[in-house]
């Protein structure tokens, strides 16, 4: 697999610059542990564990100034009074990261602060958000069709002309066996 690289791009006066990092290879699963015997497991493809500890606090300080939205499950620690300590390397993939991060989180530290337990069915995850959230998202989208009248029908004129053959041989369909039934 060819080693994939992360671009970074910078605005100086009219041209940008783009600085490409190179993408680790191995991934390290990692605790973060503070002073209160709180405890968090991530995963990282830094090269150096005090960057992650480091990216940990900027994104706190973020989010306390509303600058990020959501909060991580390790801003509970005192990360200002916390060690970071190397579990393992894997595979810097997504799977193997998830998989590893998974086994600490509910096998070796099931204590600790994530949220995230990383033990769930994504397809199961989304049948709930969807019973959870269901009027709420029927709501939303009868408002944005209301305000987007000319979008929708604009775009079921498209699809009618694009699909015109289909649509007229399944309306003769449906009148036929219409027509059967009522014989």
């Amino acid at each position: 697999m060819p080693n994939k690289k992360k671009h970074h791009h910078y605005l100086k006066s009219n041209y940008i610059i783009t600085i490409r990092m190179p993408k680790n290879e191995n991934a390290t699963i990692y605790l973060l542990e503070d002073i209160n015997d709180n405890r968090y497991v991530g995963s990282t493809g830094e090269l150096k564990l005090y960057k992650r500890l480091s990216t940990h606090r900027r994104d706190e300080k973020e989010y306390l100034f509303g600058i990020r939205k959501n909060p991580c499950s390790s801003m509970k620690l005192d990360l200002y009074h916390s060690n970071i300590t190397p579990l393992m390397t894997c595979k810097n993939n997504s799977v193997e990261r998830k998989k590893w991060e998974r086994h600490f989180i509910n096998n070796v530290y099931p204590e600790c602060v994530n949220e995230k337990r990383l033990n769930f069915d994504p397809e199961e995850w989304g049948k709930q958000y969807y019973q959870k959230n269901k009027e709420k998202k029927i709501k939303q989208a009868d408002e944005w069709r209301k305000n987007n009248k000319d979008k929708v029908n604009a775009g079921r004129r498209k699809y009618y002309q694009k699909n015109k053959e289909k649509i007229l041989a399944r309306r003769k369909e449906l009148q036929e066996m219409k027509r059967l039934e009522n014989l």
